[in-house]
């Protein structure tokens, strides 16, 4: 894997970003006010991640293309809580937001594996019920 390093003028540039509270040659640190409000428009109002960096005056080809979703992914894991598919489910507002990015890919595929699971198991639970009662 190659990890990119950030020339001087490149540096400069990112730590004049507000959202840059350190930028060194081979990382940026992001304040954590920036990653709060970057992962409430993630997660409620359903903004994709590039879309966000891009808000924030990023250049993604200075960063990477790909990291605003990788930093994302990381971001989500640290500071969420686990939580199961029920109780995400359960507040509407989330579900829209889960709904908007979910067309691109992993979180669908996901949830239709769950589902063929469940539909599974449920087949089983029937039948095992069928023989006791015999």
């Amino acid at each position: 894997m190659n990890r990119r390093t950030f020339t001087q003028e490149q540096i400069k540039r990112l730590s004049k970003n507000r959202n840059v509270t350190r930028c060194g040659t081979k990382s940026v640190r992001y304040a954590r006010s920036f990653k709060t409000s970057a992962l409430k428009q993630y997660n409620e109002e359903g903004l994709s991640a590039v879309e966000i960096f891009e808000e924030a005056d990023f250049d993604l080809t200075t960063i990477g293309i790909r990291a605003p979703n990788r930093l994302m992914n990381q971001w989500n894991t640290a500071f969420r809580p686990k939580r199961d598919h029920e109780s995400l489910l359960q507040n509407q507002d989330e579900a829209e937001a889960v709904a908007k990015r979910a067309g691109s890919g992993r979180e669908m595929r996901t949830l239709k594996a769950k589902v063929i699971y469940l539909e599974t198991e449920n087949c089983f639970l029937k039948k095992l019920r069928a023989g006791k009662r015999e």
